[in-house]
């Protein structure tokens, strides 16, 4: 998976992330520290105004220039009731709310998606350790809300698993609107004590999973509710219409037939880490196969640009919370 960092601004606690780039702390430290560590930046919003001088409502969300990219960007174009939160307001909010060091922290996509994460109690599925991170992702193109979530790390082949919202032990989005700076710090208040209380109930969950082997006709009900096939396309309009739905549809089909072919060959052995009693021949191992294909595949046609965000928030996200919950209902 492509790191897709903003320069190197990012900065891990311990020890350092797979891309090896950024900063490794031996030292606790909180949001902001942090963040002024790795290079701090601002974001604001810009008035829009026509070619022949009309002002419009919408507004652009724009990223000043730094040191290291000295052209400023625009993130995306917003309505003129978005409301911004910047890095600097999460870093404020996240160390007054949460009160916790932070693991880790970064920047994405020249700045347009900003993280923070810091570390729950390690789970033990079967001898499958599994790190857990509270996450706090800000997207700020206008195009996502920004969202907090548990994403659980596997320790053997560093799989980012984002647990599906029903068994999350928080699982929030933040809607930028004026109400947005107070709904984060009224969220994050406590959120660290209530993911330790919840911990336990996603243990029981991955557990269940790896007890659970799974024979051919489970791992395909699992990959067909993963990956769906497209419908078939409407008949109803002019030939030259209908040659691009049915290109669309091949192209979807062909996609998904491949999709899930890969997610099987890691499953059957290809994936990291599939050799232990955990994995082999489970519901744990098959959506861990899906995680690693989701994380580390090659991205779809205009992803490449985006693909961390995709595994954490995106589409790719959002097929490890189909596999999760297909493979829970197998184990369950």
């Amino acid at each position: 998976m492509s790191h897709n960092l903003f320069g190197e601004r990012f900065l891990s606690y311990r020890r350092p992330a797979w891309h090896g780039l950024g900063l490794v702390l031996d030292e606790e430290i909180g949001a902001y520290a942090a963040f002024t560590r790795i290079g701090t930046y601002e974001v604001h919003l810009e008035d829009l105004i026509t070619e022949t001088g009309l002002r419009v409502t919408n507004r652009a969300v724009v990223r000043a220039p730094t040191d290291d990219d000295p052209m400023p960007r625009a993130f995306g174009i917003v309505s003129d009731t978005y409301t911004l939160i910047t890095p600097t307001q999460v870093c404020d909010v996240w160390d007054q709310a949460v009160s916790r060091p932070i693991e880790t922290i970064g920047s994405l996509d020249k700045g347009a998606t900003f993280f923070v994460t810091t570390k729950l109690p390690t789970l033990d599925i079967a001898g499958d350790e599994v790190e857990n991170y509270l996450l706090l992702v800000s997207p700020m193109t206008g195009g996502d809300a920004l969202q907090i979530r548990v994403s659980p790390v596997r320790v053997v082949c560093q799989n980012t698993l984002v647990v599906a919202k029903k068994a999350s032990s928080e699982t929030y989005r933040i809607v930028h609107d004026e109400q947005a700076s107070i709904r984060l710090a009224s969220w994050l208040t406590g959120i660290y004590d209530r993911a330790i209380e919840k911990a336990a109930v996603i243990n029981a969950d991955f557990a269940a999973m790896a007890a659970k082997r799974l024979d051919n006709s489970a791992v395909s009900r699992v990959l067909e509710l993963t990956y769906t096939m497209p419908k078939l396309p409407r008949g109803d309009a002019p030939e030259v219409v209908m040659i691009e739905r049915h290109a669309a549809y091949a192209y979807h089909r062909e996609w998904t037939e491949n999709r899930r072919a890969g997610a099987r060959a890691l499953f059957e052995g290809k994936g990291v880490g599939m050799e232990t009693p955990a994995a082999r021949g489970t519901a744990w191992g098959l959506y861990n196969a899906i995680v690693e294909l989701e994380d580390y595949s090659t991205p779809r046609r205009n992803e490449a640009s985006a693909r961390s965000e995709e595994a954490l928030t995106g589409s790719r996200a959002r097929a490890k919370e189909r596999a999760y919950e297909a493979c829970l209902k197998e184990a369950k």
